[in-house]
C-alpha cells in the first residue's frame, strides 16, 4: 500500500539495528546468489507472440463488472460490513505481545489501548458518510502512524504490524467513525477495515459519488506517472491499479478525474492528465503482450510490507498486476489462496505438488499459495515452473541462529531458490515443501482455444 517515499539509508539502519530476529538479521548470502534465473518474463509469455487471446472477451467483461462492484461495495452498504468487536480486535497483538517503536524502546503498558481510548473507538460507528482518498495513503490496524515491530523470528523491520494496506488516491471508502479530536477517521474501504488520517479523506455529496461512479474508467499501467492538473502542473504520482474516472484525452494523454481537497475537509473533482502510456481504459485486453508489459517494470522493485513506502509484498503485487485488466483479488495472501478454482495441495509431496502444478496450472492466470506468502504461476521451463513474487527473504540457519537469506525485491524464481544454500534451512527454507494450493483464476470455459 503506497505511502511516502523514505530515504533508503533510515531503513537499512533501523534493520541493522533491530536484530530482532529472522526478518531483520541477514546471514545468508547477497540476493544474487540466490536469484539465479533471468529477470526478463517476456519469454516466459503465456503464448508465443505478444497477441493474442488468453480470456474470451465476454468473460474478462463479466469479470470487470465484478470488480466495479467490488471496488465500490462500500458506498453501496446499508450498515457497516464490520463490527466494534472487529476494530477492537484488529490491534490485539500490539497489546498482547507489546513489540518496539521506531526508537528501538519496548511499547509502555497500556499505549494500545490509550491510543483507542483517545479515538473512541468504543462509539463506532458515530457517523457514515462517502470519501474518497485524496492522496497515496497507509490504512492503519491502530490511530497512529507510529510503526510497532515485533520481536524473535519473523519480527523486525519491514514488519510494522500496524500496516493495514497502502491505498491509492481516488479509492471510495465509507467513513463510519470520527475521533472526538477530528483527526482520525475509521474507514471501511474495498480492501480492509482501518484507520485514516482525517487529512487523506475528502468527503463526498451524492451528487459527486454519482459522478464517479457513472462512465468509463481509466486503470494506470505504469507506476510513478506523472497526474497534471491545469497548466502541466504537477499533482500527484499515480502507480500500477489505480483506477480514475475517464473523461477523453488526446493522442498524447489521458484526461481523468482526480479528488482534490476543500478547506472545509470535503473532496472537490478535478481534471487531470496522465500519459497515454501510463494508462489503458478499463478493462485493458488480457492478452500475453499487455501481461508482460505491465510485469516488466516491477522486476527488481523493492519490497514493501503492507504497501509501505510505495513498493509491493507478496499480495499486493498479484492484485495490482492483475487489477487493470478487472481481475479482482482479495488484499491478503490466504485470501487469494481461496480464489477461483482452488486445488488443494497440502497432503502432496514435493514430486506430486510439482505433477498437479504443471498438468493443472494455468501459466499467468494460477497463484501459488504457502501460509504467508502467494506468488504468480508462470509456466514451467525445462519442467521446473518458474513464479513471479514479491519475496522479502528465506530462512536460514548456522551458529549464530536464525536469520535471511534477503531478497527484498520482485524477482522470478523457481520454486526452490536458494536449495544451493549450505546453511538454508531444511525443509522450512524452501517454498515447494510449504505449498498448500494452486487457484486457478479462470475456469476452462472462460480461456481462449
Amino acid at each position: 500500500m503506497p505511502g511516502a517515499r523514505r530515504s533508503i539509508i533510515a531503513p537499512l539502519l533501523l534493520a541493522l539495528a533491530l536484530g530482532l530476529g529472522a526478518c531483520c538479521a541477514p546471514n545468508g548470502p547477497a540476493p544474487e546468489r540466490v536469484i539465479l534465473l533471468p529477470q526478463d518474463p517476456a519469454p516466459l509469455a503465456p503464448r508465443a507472440g505478444q497477441q493474442g487471446c488468453l480470456v474470451k472477451p465476454g468473460w474478462q467483461k463479466e469479470q470487470a463488472a465484478k470488480y466495479l462492484r467490488q471496488y465500490f461495495d462500500p458506498w453501496l452498504r446499508d450498515a457497516p460490513r464490520h463490527s466494534r468487536e472487529e476494530l477492537l480486535h484488529m490491534g490485539h497483538h500490539a497489546w498482547e505481545e507489546p513489540g518496539v517503536g521506531a526508537n528501538l524502546r519496548p511499547r509502555a503498558p497500556g499505549w494500545a489501548h490509550a491510543l483507542l481510548e483517545r479515538s473512541g473507538a468504543a462509539s463506532y460507528p458515530s457517523t457514515d458518510w462517502q470519501g474518497l482518498t485524496l492522496a497515496a495513503c497507509d490504512l492503519r490496524v491502530l490511530p497512529t502512524r507510529q510503526p510497532d515491530y515485533g520481536s524473535g523470528p519473523g519480527g523486525g523491520y519491514p514488519f510494522d504490524r500496524l500496516q493495514q494496506t497502502a491505498l491509492p488516491a481516488g479509492m471510495p471508502v465509507r467513513v463510519w467513525h470520527v475521533s472526538p479530536r477530528g483527526d482520525w477517521l475509521v474507514a471501511e474501504t474495498p480492501l480492509a477495515l482501518g484507520w485514516l488520517p482525517a487529512g487523506m479523506v475528502g468527503r463526498l455529496s451524492r451528487a459527486q459519488a454519482t459522478v464517479w461512479r457513472g462512465g468509463e474508467f481509466l486503470a494506470v499501467t505504469r507506476d510513478r506517472a506523472a497526474l497534471r492538473g491545469p497548466g502541466g502542473r504537477f499533482v500527484m504520482e499515480a502507480s500500477l491499479g489505480w483506477l480514475l474516472p475517464l473523461r477523453g484525452g488526446s493522442p498524447g494523454a489521458w484526461r481523468v478525474l482526480i479528488p482534490r481537497a476543500r478547506a472545509d475537509g470535503s473532496a472537490d473533482l478535478a481534471l487531470a492528465t496522465l500519459p497515454r502510456a501510463a494508462g489503458a481504459a478499463f478493462p485493458l485486453v488480457l492478452s500475453p503482450g499487455h501481461l508482460v508489459e505491465l510485469a516488466g517494470p516491477l522486476m527488481g522493485r523493492a519490497y514493501g510490507w503492507g504497501g509501505l513506502g510505495g513498493e509491493r509484498d507478496c499480495s499486493s503485487l498479484t492484485r495490482e498486476l492483475l487489477a487493470p485488466f478487472g481481475l479482482w483479488l482479495p488484499r491478503n495472501s490466504a485470501d487469494q489462496g481461496k480464489t477461483g478454482t482452488v486445488i488443494d495441495l497440502s497432503g502432496l509431496d514435493d514430486a506430486a505438488k510439482l505433477k498437479a502444478i504443471r498438468g493443472q496450472g494455468v501459466p499467468w492466470l494460477s497463484l501459488l499459495y504457502m501460509p504467508g506468502h502467494v506468488m504468480l504461476y508462470l509456466g514451467s521451463r525445462d519442467g521446473q515452473p518458474r513464479v513471479l513474487h514479491a519475496m522479502w527473504g528465506l530462512k536460514t540457519r548456522s551458529a549464530q541462529g536464525e536469520g535471511r537469506a534477503l531478497v527484498g525485491r520482485v524477482v522470478i524464481t523457481g520454486l526452490n531458490p536458494g536449495a544451493h544454500l549450505p546453511n538454508l534451512a531444511r525443509p522450512e527454507g524452501l517454498l515447494l515443501p510449504r505449498i498448500s494450493a494452486l487457484a486457478i483464476l479462470a475456469p476452462p470455459e472462460a480461456r481462449c482455444p
